[in-house]
């Protein structure tokens, strides 16, 4: 695949030079926030099951970029979450342990595979 862009003049390269980070860094942090909800998507069919509050609480926290990093959290909002999920010698009649961790392993290729693409799309898309 070939990409031609073509600029009138230097004005309009350097301004399309400056924009182009902060373009792709938005579509990046869109990409994270989804990927985290498909992860959390995955890790919550696998919470056990109470009364139901350990997987109303699954959250995914908005991006966030400090020092040129950009994250976003998975987490699960209660007081007892990490007993549910780090005690493996219970039996669940719903769900695991692990829940959570399992899920971002189980998706780390997918998910580093998504990314790739969002931003080669997004390279793309800005290269015209």
């Amino acid at each position: 695949m070939s990409n031609t862009v073509r600029w009138e003049g230097v004005e309009e390269f350097s301004r399309w030079l400056r924009e182009t980070p902060g373009v792709v860094e938005r579509d990046v942090r869109a990409g994270l926030y989804l990927e985290g909800n498909n992860i959390m998507g995955t890790s919550i069919k696998n919470t056990p099951v109470d009364t139901g509050n350990l997987r109303a609480s699954a959250h995914v926290t908005l991006p966030r970029t400090q020092r040129g990093v950009t994250t976003v959290d998975l987490a699960y909002g209660t007081d007892y979450a990490i007993y549910v999920h780090e005690r493996t010698g219970l039996n669940h009649p719903v769900g695991k342990a692990k829940f959570l961790e399992d899920a971002v392993k189980g998706e780390a290729k997918r998910f580093t595979q998504n990314l790739r693409r969002l931003i080669e799309q997004s390279m793309t898309r800005r290269a015209g």
